[in-house]
């Protein structure tokens, strides 16, 4: 069965009315992770078509399944839907007790997505915690979380390991465990992880390490951004002004990714190379940036950015509603 063809299944089966019976039994964990590298090239500018199809084999069964987890907590959220959460939930611990994405991680790619992944669940789950009532179930997934992502950071704990976009993810994968499990030390780790993102960010806006990647140097500019955006707004529903935090650093980012996908020619001359199209503007960051800072965002000439991602936990708006729920 085709990955289209096994997460439409999924999402049937949690879309529908839920009762006890009608959740389906969740997949079998994946504790190790072995996933090839896509692209063709040392600067991650071209995509290996091969390659990039033995990625998405190897990646499948951790798509399906975080896929089925966010559209079950977006539509446990939006409609109060306990039987849904349930499901969702008792998901979550099989996966969690099965020590899912905590076993060998054979490449680094594997690492890469390993904190994408705990980004999502972590993310999800925020949604699905209110309607949690089995101490037991929460206990296991949020020890899971936790030791989730002291594996995740330690990878990039490594002194020589390069902290560009990945770095960042982790930041929201980190946040996201933080208000999962209420853990002000994660909170705070995250908040560190934002500082040096801030440190990257050029008085223009731009991002050395991602200037690297040639012909999708703005795609990975929008892919950084993106997870910053996420963290600052989550910090925002707290009280915590971190958008203005280092002189306004991520307001320069988020500025120049707007003129360039406005007009990619920007970041030609910038690369020196006419840039890929068309740009993915990623998800989730538009919406939350032009809620808040309207002034700061033009009204035409952007493209299509959807409100939700798996790596965002579903819909980033449901998300926002959820953490203002908890306040």
């Amino acid at each position: 069965m085709t990955l289209a063809r096994r997460t439409a299944l999924l999402a049937l089966l949690l879309s529908a009315p839920l009762v006890a019976h009608a959740c389906p039994a969740p997949p079998k964990p994946v504790r190790d992770l072995d996933i090839p590298r896509f692209y063709a090239d040392k600067a991650g500018a071209t995509v290996d078509a091969k390659l990039a199809k033995q990625h998405d084999a190897a990646v499948e069964p951790l798509v399906t399944f975080l896929r089925a987890i966010v559209d079950a907590a977006d539509k446990a959220a939006q409609r109060n839907d306990a039987a849904q959460a349930a499901c969702a939930l008792s998901w979550l611990q099989s996966w969690a007790t099965g020590d899912a994405w905590l076993g060998d991680m054979v490449t680094q790619q594997a690492e890469y997505q390993r904190k994408w992944d705990l980004a999502g669940v972590s993310l999800a789950y925020l949604k699905l915690k209110p309607f949690a009532r089995d101490a037991a179930q929460t206990q296991a997934i949020e020890a899971w979380l936790r030791r989730w992502e002291a594996t995740a950071r330690a990878f990039f704990d490594a002194p020589a390991r390069r902290r560009n976009n990945h770095w960042y993810w982790l930041g929201l994968a980190t946040a996201g465990t933080a208000l999962a499990t209420d853990s002000a030390s994660h909170w705070a780790a995250a908040r560190t992880i934002f500082l040096d993102a801030l440190s990257d960010i050029q008085p223009d806006g731009l991002l050395p390490l991602e200037m690297e990647r040639q012909e999708r140097a703005l795609f990975y500019h929008v892919f950084a951004m993106t997870p910053l955006v996420v963290m600052a707004e989550l910090a925002a529903r707290r009280g915590e002004d971190w958008y203005g935090l280092e002189g306004g650093a991520l307001h320069r980012l988020v500025a120049l990714c707007l003129k360039g996908l406005a007009a990619p020619d920007t970041f030609a001359r910038l690369a020196g190379k006419p840039q890929e199209q068309p740009v993915n503007a990623r998800a989730g960051w538009l919406s939350l940036y032009r809620s808040r800072f309207p002034e700061r965002v033009p009204t035409t000439g952007l493209p299509a950015v959807p409100d939700r991602h798996r790596w965002l936990g579903g819909d980033v708006r449901v998300l926002m509603r959820a953490v203002d729920g908890r306040r």
